[in-house]
C-alpha cells in the first residue's frame, strides 16, 4: 500500500494541473481548525467463524494550522491529533487502536531572484497522549527483559508497555527546500537538510513474537540521539471539485548516532522514514470519507515498521 503512495506522489510531478497559472497568494495571517468525529458499530450473532457480541470503534482527529505569509517568506505552524479507540467479542474492553499528537512549525524564506527556492528551518514533536498497553483474548506469558533487572516472566492477559507523551520525538532540521509545483490544483515540494532526531524512550516496552519456549519477548527501549541528512517530498491537489490528496515521505539518514556497541548495521541501514498518504471526499459540508494511511520506520528504536490505516466517515465541524 505504502509503495502504491509513493507511485501516485512522484507519479503527480508528471501530472499537469487543472489551472496553469499559480494561485493567488493570501497574505498576512490565515488559520484553520477541524475537528472530524468518527464511530463504526458492528454486532453479530451465530455467524459461522466468528465470536457472537459486537464491536464499535470511536474516534477524533483535529487539525489545526496558524500560518502567516509575504512576499518573501512563509510561516506555517500545525496541530494535529489523531485517536480513536476500539472494543470487540474476543476482548470486552475499550483498547486504543490510533493515537498521536503532533505539532509542528516551518518556516521558508524565498530567494528574490528564485521566489521558488530557499532556505528553511523547521522543528516537531510528537508523542502519543495516553498509556500504551498489550492485551491477549486469553492469558499469556511475556519474557520481559530489562537493561539494569534480571530478566521476568509475567503470566497476564494485558501488559502496560508505555506511559502517556511515551516515547516523545522531537526533530530539528535545517536546509533548503523548493517548490517544484504550485498550482491551484496541484502542489509538489521538496526539501533537502540536515537534521538532528531525539526519541525520548528508556523505560518503556516493545512485544515481540513469541520465542522457542512460546512465550511473548517484551524488550525494553532505549533512547535515541541521531544527526544527519534529511530528505523530503510531499504532494497535495485536487482530483476533482469534491476530492483531495495529499502523500508524501521524509527520511532522515542518521551519520552520527548513539547506537550501541556491537550494532553494525550503517548509517543506511538506521535511516528514519516517515510516510503518509491521504485522499478525502466530501460528501456534504459536514461530512466526508476518508483513507488515511501513515508509515513509520526507526530502526534505531525497534526493528519493525509502525503502520496505520485508517477508512473513515468523517463528521466534520469547522472551529474557525
Amino acid at each position: 500500500m505504502f509503495k502504491i503512495a509513493l507511485a501516485a506522489l512522484f507519479l503527480s510531478l508528471a501530472v499537469p494541473a487543472f489551472a496553469e497559472e499559480p494561485p493567488q497568494k493570501i497574505l498576512g495571517w490565515t488559520k484553520t481548525a477541524n475537528l472530524g468525529l468518527n464511530l463504526s458499530f458492528t454486532s453479530s450473532n451465530s455467524v459461522v467463524g466468528q465470536s457472537d457480541g459486537s464491536s464499535q470503534t470511536y474516534g477524533a482527529n483535529l487539525k489545526s494550522g496558524w500560518n502567516h505569509v509575504t512576499e518573501k517568506d512563509e510561516w506555517r505552524n500545525t496541530l494535529s491529533y489523531i485517536g480513536a479507540t476500539t472494543r470487540t467479542p474476543s476482548v470486552p474492553r475499550y483498547l486504543k487502536s490510533s493515537d498521536e499528537l503532533k505539532l509542528e512549525s516551518i518556516y521558508l524564506y524565498s530567494l528574490p531572484n528564485h521566489p521558488d527556492i530557499g532556505p528553511y528551518v523547521r522543528g516537531e514533536a510528537a508523542a502519543p497522549m495516553f498509556k500504551g498497553e498489550d492485551v491477549q483474548s486469553t492469558p499469556k506469558t511475556y519474557h520481559v527483559s530489562r537493561s539494569n533487572q534480571a530478566d521476568q516472566l509475567v503470566a497476564a492477559s494485558s501488559l502496560r508497555l508505555t506511559d502517556g507523551f511515551k516515547p516523545l520525538t522531537t526533530k530539528e532540521a535545517a536546509g533548503f527546500f523548493w517548490k517544484a509545483v504550485q498550482k491551484e490544483n496541484l502542489k509538489v515540494e521538496a526539501r533537502a537538510g540536515i537534521a538532528a532526531l531525539q526519541i525520548n524512550a528508556n523505560g518503556q516496552l516493545t512485544v515481540g513474537g513469541p520465542n522457542a519456549a512460546g512465550e511473548l519477548q517484551v524488550k525494553e527501549l532505549r533512547d535515541v540521539n541521531q544527526t544527519g541528512v534529511e530528505l523530503a517530498l510531499t504532494a497535495k491537489g485536487k482530483i476533482d471539485e469534491k476530492s483531495s490528496y495529499e502523500a508524501g515521505i521524509e527520511t532522515m539518514t542518521p551519520l552520527i548516532n548513539n547506537k550501541l556497541k556491537g550494532d553494525r548495521r550503517t548509517s543506511t541501514e538506521l535511516t528514519n522514514v516517515d510516510g503518509y498518504a491521504k485522499l478525502t471526499s466530501n460528501i456534504t459540508s459536514w461530512a466526508s470519507f476518508a483513507y488515511d494511511y501513515k508509515l513509520k520506520i526507526q530502526p534505531q528504536l525497534q526493528v519493525r515498521a509502525q503502520q496505520i490505516h485508517m477508512l473513515v466517515l468523517n463528521v466534520n465541524y469547522n472551529l474557525f
